[in-house]
C-alpha cells in the first residue's frame, strides 16, 4: 500500500474522541496541576516525548508571559449562606483565571458598576468591595481593582456573542462563561463567572437592598512554568520539517477549545509512528502562544510550514459551527491553505477557506520575523465556546475522522507528492483567487501584490508538485516581481504584543478591539509589510486593502506605529 492509504487505514477517530474525554475532566491552566497530568495523559498515549519547560511571570520576546497559576479551590456565597459559585475543585471554571488568593474568606458589600470599563460608572467608593460588571474582564479588573482597590469581581461576560446560532446570554442562562484577567496581573484582586440567570438576579437584589457576599479564593503558584510536550516522527531529510500545534491549555471543560485539537494530535502522532515516513513531523502541544513563543525563541527551528489545530471536534448541528481554513496572511503567500481546502472538501459537512485571522498560534508562526507558512483548521463560531456547556458530547466523532483525514491526507501530499490531478485544482483555486482579488482594486499597489503575492503561492506549489498544469498556471502570471526578503526591524521575533504598554495604552488598545474586529489582524500585519521592506504608508495601504479597515483603524494604526517607534520596538 501507498503511504497515503497506510495512514488513512491506521487512523482511527474514535481514539480522538475518547482522549478528549480524559482531557475535558482536567483543569488545564498554565503552570497548574491539571495541565501536568494532561501532558502525562498525552505521552502515555503517544509515546515517550520531550517537556520542555519556560519561566512564567517574566516577559518573552514580545510577550508579557502570565505567572503561573494553580486554582486550588474557592466559593462565592450571599452572607445569608446561599451559594452562587460552587466549590471550584468541582467547577473551577467558575474562577477567573489569574485572580489572587483572598485573605480567608472575605464579607465584602455588593456593588453594580454597570460595565464597569469606563471611569465615570464609578461614582461611588469600591474599595474593599465586590463590584457586579458586565464588560470585558480585563479591563474591569483594571479600573474596579487596580485603580480603585475593589477586591473582586463577578461577571457574566460573554465574549464571541452570535444571535445566529443562539449564542447570547439570554438564550444561554445558565451556561457560565470563562474569563481571564490581563496577563500583566499580580494577583491584587480575584473574580467569579457566574451564569447570566445569577447575574441578573443579583443586579436586581443589589437595586432594592445592600448585599454581602462571603468569598473565598485559594490559589497558587503550581508547578511555576510553562510546560510544552514536543515529539518527533519521520527521518530528518534534505527538506524542512512540518510542524504539528495544538494549545493544550483551557479551563475545565474545554472540550472543543481544545481538548479536541491536542486529542486530534495525539491520534496523529500515534499514527505516522506506525509507517515508514521519509520526512520529519515536530508535533507540539503548549500553552496557547506564550508555550509556542517561548519555543520557537529557544529552538529557532527551521520549518517548511505548520499546520495548527485548534477547536476541531465539534458536532456542527449542535454547535452551529464551520470548519475554517485560514489563508496564510498577504504577507507570506501559500498554496498550503488551498490544499488543506481541497482535501477537506465534502458536502457532508460546512467547510470554508478564509482570508488570515489572528486568534490562535499560527499567527505567530506567521510573523514576517519566523516567516512559515501556517494554517489554521478551527471549527467557528460556536454556540457553546469558552462555557462550562464545552463539553465532549458536543463534539461528533465524524468530524474528528473528517478533519484527521484531511491532515493525513496533507501530511501525506507533502511527504510523497501532491497527485497530479489535486495540483492541478489547487494550482486553479490560487490563480482564481488571486484574479478575483485584484479586481477589487484599482490601486496599483494593491494589485501589484496581489499579483506577487498569486505568483509566489505557485512557485512553492511547483516545488512540491511541478506539473504542466501548475506551470501553465504559473506562466499565466506573467513576470510579476518576486515577494521582498525578510528586513529587520523590530528587535524580537514573533508579534509584537503587549510588553510595551502602559496601563493607558492597554486600556487604548483594548477599545480598538471593541470598535474593530480587525484591529489585531491589522496592527500585526502592517508590521510584517514593513519588515519585508514595504514603506510605512504603502504597508498601511496594504493592510488595509486585506483586511477591509475603516478609516479610523487606518488612523488608530498610523498611531501605533509612531508608539511602536518612540518606545523602540520599532526601527525607523
Amino acid at each position: 500500500m501507498t503511504l497515503r492509504e497506510n495512514l488513512l487505514q491506521e487512523f482511527c477517530p474514535q481514539n480522538a474522541l475518547e482522549l478528549e474525554r480524559d482531557l475535558a475532566i482536567l483543569h488545564r491552566s498554565r503552570g497548574a496541576q491539571g495541565y501536568v497530568d494532561a501532558v502525562a495523559r498525552l505521552e502515555a498515549f503517544t509515546g515517550a516525548g520531550t517537556v520542555r519547560h519556560y519561566p512564567c511571570g517574566g516577559t518573552c520576546q514580545g510577550y508579557v508571559v502570565p505567572r503561573p497559576w494553580n486554582l486550588k479551590g474557592g466559593f462565592l456565597r450571599l452572607s445569608s449562606g446561599e451559594w452562587l459559585v460552587p466549590d471550584l475543585r468541582m467547577a473551577p471554571i467558575g474562577g477567573i483565571f489569574l485572580s489572587g488568593p483572598s485573605h480567608d474568606i472575605e464579607r465584602l458589600r455588593l456593588v453594580d458598576v454597570g460595565s464597569g470599563t469606563d471611569a465615570a460608572e464609578y461614582p461611588q467608593l469600591v474599595e474593599g468591595c465586590a463590584v457586579l460588571a458586565t464588560g470585558k474582564p480585563p479591563v474591569v479588573y483594571r479600573e474596579a481593582v487596580v485603580a480603585r482597590g475593589a477586591r473582586c469581581v463577578i461577571t457574566d461576560f460573554m465574549p464571541a456573542q452570535d444571535p445566529r446560532i443562539g449564542r447570547t446570554p439570554e438564550e444561554m442562562p445558565d451556561a457560565v462563561n470563562y474569563a481571564s484577567f490581563g496577563s500583566e496581573v499580580q494577583g491584587e484582586g480575584f473574580g467569579f463567572n457566574v451564569s447570566h440567570r445569577t447575574f441578573k438576579r443579583l443586579q436586581d437584589m443589589v437595586g432594592r437592598e445592600v448585599v454581602e457576599v462571603d468569598a473565598f479564593f485559594d490559589v497558587d503558584a503550581g508547578t511555576g512554568d510553562l510546560q510544552v510536550l514536543e515529539a518527533h516522527v519521520g527521518t530528518p531529510e534534505a527538506q524542512k520539517p512540518i510542524l504539528l500545534l495544538a494549545h493544550l491549555c483551557h479551563p475545565r471543560p474545554g472540550a472543543n477549545d481544545n481538548a479536541s485539537g491536542a486529542a486530534l494530535l495525539a491520534e496523529l502522532v500515534r499514527v505516522l509512528h506506525t509507517v515508514p515516513l521519509e520526512r520529519e513531523v515536530i508535533a507540539l502541544w503548549m500553552p496557547e502562544f506564550y508555550g509556542t513563543i517561548a519555543w520557537f525563541a529557544d529552538q529557532k527551528p527551521d520549518l517548511a510550514c505548520a499546520i495548527n489545530l485548534d477547536m476541531v471536534g465539534e458536532d456542527q448541528a449542535q454547535t452551529g459551527s464551520t470548519l475554517e481554513v485560514t489563508a496564510t496572511p498577504w504577507s507570506l503567500p501559500s498554496f498550503l491553505p488551498d490544499l488543506m481546502a481541497v482535501n477537506l472538501t465534502t458536502h457532508d459537512f460546512r467547510l470554508m477557506l478564509t482570508g488570515f485571522t489572528w486568534g490562535s498560534d499560527h499567527a505567530v508562526l506567521s510573523d514576517a520575523s519566523i516567516h512559515v507558512p501556517a494554517l489554521l483548521v478551527n471549527q467557528w463560531p460556536d454556540r457553546y465556546y469558552h462555557s462550562s456547556d464545552d463539553t465532549p458530547d458536543k463534539s461528533s466523532v465524524h468530524s474528528f475522522e473528517w478533519v484527521g483525514r484531511g491532515v493525513l491526507d496533507t501530511l501525506a501530499d507533502l511527504a510523497s507528492g501532491i497527485p497530479d490531478e489535486r495540483a492541478a485544482v489547487v494550482a486553479a483555486r490560487i490563480r482564481e483567487r488571486g484574479l478575483a482579488d485584484s479586481v477589487r482594486y484599482n490601486d496599483q499597489l494593491i494589485r501589484d501584490w496581489v499579483a506577487r503575492r498569486t505568483r509566489a503561492a505557485l512557485l512553492a506549489l511547483q516545488e512540491t508538485a511541478d506539473t504542466p498544469v501548475v506551470r501553465a498556471e504559473l506562466a499565466a502570471t506573467g513576470t510579476t516581481a518576486p515577494m521582498p526578503d525578510f528586513q529587520p526591524k523590530v528587535p524580537i521575533i514573533g508579534p509584537i504584543e503587549e510588553v510595551w504598554m502602559t496601563t493607558d495604552d492597554l486600556q487604548w488598545n483594548d477599545r480598538l478591539m471593541r470598535d474593530f474586529p480587525c484591529w489585531s489582524n491589522l496592527k500585526a500585519e502592517v508590521i510584517n509589510f514593513i519588515q519585508l521592506g514595504v514603506e510605512r504608508e504603502d504597508a498601511l495601504k496594504l493592510a488595509t486593502a486585506e483586511f477591509d479597515a475603516p478609516a479610523a483603524a487606518v488612523h488608530a494604526a498610523r498611531h501605533y506605529l509612531e508608539l511602536l517607534t518612540a518606545r523602540g520596538y520599532l526601527l525607523s
